[in-house]
This record gives structure tokens, sequence and C-alpha cells, in this order.
């Protein structure tokens, strides 16, 4: 089964979201009571991000009636690859896979892996193992999943673009990913306009508040940021997209 296909933003869009960290976007949501945002999923190698639209695809458990050599036939209801789903991947999306946080076995190895590559996948968002880990790095694909294991993944795939559970989060088609060292985001296709516009605010603070320690300023009335250090952060900013707009 398959869901509609859903709307991808922009390039430009995708970069300023990008200049936001996982902590960002946590702090941004939680001001509007939004905390359930944030799955405790680490890159597979330190210091990988991603930033894209998510393309969901649902697994259920194996059964033991169900053989593989019937799962593994084109055309069945219970594939084990989700080969439509990897068709349908553009170029920038996120896969975000249902692995159930099953840490025994994983379903992403060495040639799935290079096909949404090949398909100009932004990352891999994976609620179970990968395996073939010595193959991974080479991919050059940010993935952030619960580690890796030998054994290869048991789950049928029965469903794509449609809303998954992945590590505790809803994630629906075209919600955007963010992941990092910190863990994976979600922020919700119908609030991504909201989140362009206060990580820009929230980005620009960071920079200003390690500039004015760089400085030797004491964090006191400047983290958090009072009156007086607010208006220096409101003149500091005119300045910086005084000088962009001069570009």
């Amino acid at each position: 089964m398959r869901g509609p296909d859903f709307q991808r933003p922009s390039p430009e869009i995708i970069d300023i979201l990008s200049k936001g960290s996982t902590a960002s976007y946590t702090t941004i949501f939680s001001r509007q009571g939004i905390r359930d945002i944030w799955m405790p999923l680490k890159p597979l190698f330190l210091g990988d991000k991603t930033v894209g639209p998510a393309l969901t695809i649902r697994s259920v458990p194996h059964r033991s009636d169900i053989t593989r050599d019937i799962a593994y036939v084109p055309g069945t209801l219970w594939p084990g690859h989700p080969d439509d789903a990897i068709d349908a991947v553009q170029p920038g999306d996120v896969v975000v896979l249902d692995g159930r946080g099953d840490t025994r076995e994983g379903l992403f190895g060495d040639l799935l892996t290079m096909r949404i590559k090949e398909m100009g996948a932004a990352g891999l968002v994976c609620d179970m193992c990968v395996r073939d880990s010595p193959h991974m790095r080479e991919k050059n694909l940010p993935i952030f999943c619960l580690g890796s294991a030998a054994p290869g993944g048991t789950v049928y795939n029965v469903d794509y673009n449609v809303p998954i559970g992945c590590a505790g989060c809803l994630v629906c088609p075209g919600d955007i990913i963010v992941g990092d060292d910190d863990g994976v985001v979600v922020i919700p296709q119908g609030m991504i306009d909201y989140a362009v516009e206060e990580i820009l605010e929230i980005e620009a603070r960071e920079v200003f508040i390690r500039e004015m320690l760089a400085k030797g300023h004491s964090q006191r009335g400047l983290y958090p940021m009072g009156p007086e250090m607010e208006q220096e952060f409101k003149r500091w900013r005119e300045l910086r997209q005084n000088e962009e707009h001069r570009k």
C-alpha cells in the first residue's frame, strides 16, 4: 500500500532549516508546548547531519507461516524489501523506517543503502539496526539508527508514504527530519514556516552570545538575555542584515 505523494519544500527552505541544530528546534517547539518531536537515534558516524522531507516506510513483524520465499516474490502483499518505497525516493528525501525498535537485525544494509543514495536520498532514519556497517561509511549518507547488527531484517514492509511511529515519535510524510549528534527532530509539515522564522532568530542570538562570551562578557544578563543586552542584540542583528543586503 502507498499513501499520496507530498509537497516538498524548496531548496532555499531546506538550506535555512539546515542552519538549525536539533537542540535549537527542541527549544523552539517547546515554547509552543510541543515536546514529543525528538527521537533518541544517534548517527552511525558522529558528525553526520541530515535535513529533508520524510518518506516513510511502515513495517510489521515477520511470522513463520509466511515464508521468506513468498515474501520476496515480486508483487507480494508482504514484501521483504521496500522496493516500491525506494523507487519513490526523490532527491533530498530522508527515508524514515518504522523498525519497531528492533536491535537484533537490520533491514537496510550495504545494497539497499547504496540504492537510496543513488536515488538522491539525503539520509536514513531507522528505528532498528542497520547491517554491513563496514561498508556504510563509504556511502557518504547520514544514517541515524539503533546501531549495527549482523542478521538481516525479517520484517515485512507493508506501507509507505503513510504516518508511522519511529522511536516514539509520529512521523507523517513530508514532515521535515533534522538529525545531528544530539538525535533526530521532526518538524511538522504544517509548522515549517514557523520553524524557518524562529530558527533564523535563535541562531542569530546564539552567534551573538558566542561573540560576546569570546570577548569576555559575563553570561549574566546575556544568557538568558536581559533588557540591555536585548537592545544590543537588535542593533547587532540589524547591522549584520544591512551588511548582507549590500553583498
